[in-house]
């Protein structure tokens, strides 16, 4: 009798480990994926105050190439709104990569641009 509830004893204490493990590596995962996004946040607001959006700039001088900040990388691109003159939408785009997949956020705006013909 004592061999068995030395047996059942280990095999509800292993289950209970195995919870504990598997939850904590969740944990870890959320928590890397939240410190992503927030050096994200910041690498968009870095250069957002390193290259401007000025609607009295050409759409070109708006334009920013892919920027590298320690492995996140900024860019923008504006492409002309259908229909409307000097008008252009904006995309912003923040990405990385960790452990072989890419990752990444897009800010969507719009921009007057009254230089553009």
């Amino acid at each position: 009798m004592t061999l068995v509830e030395t047996v059942l004893a280990l095999a509800i204490l292993s289950i209970g480990i195995f919870i504990l493990v598997e939850t904590t590596a969740r944990c870890i995962a959320v928590v890397r994926q939240a410190r992503n996004y927030q050096t994200a946040r910041a690498v968009l607001d870095r250069g957002e105050s390193e290259h401007p959006l000025r609607g009295t700039n050409s759409v070109d001088d708006n334009k920013v190439e892919p920027v590298d900040y320690d492995g996140y990388v900024y860019s923008r691109d504006l492409q002309p709104v259908e229909g409307e003159k000097k008008l252009f939408t904006v995309v912003t785009r923040v990405t990385w990569s960790e452990r072989g997949s890419d990752s990444g956020e897009e800010l969507v705006s719009y921009v007057y641009c009254p230089n553009e013909e």
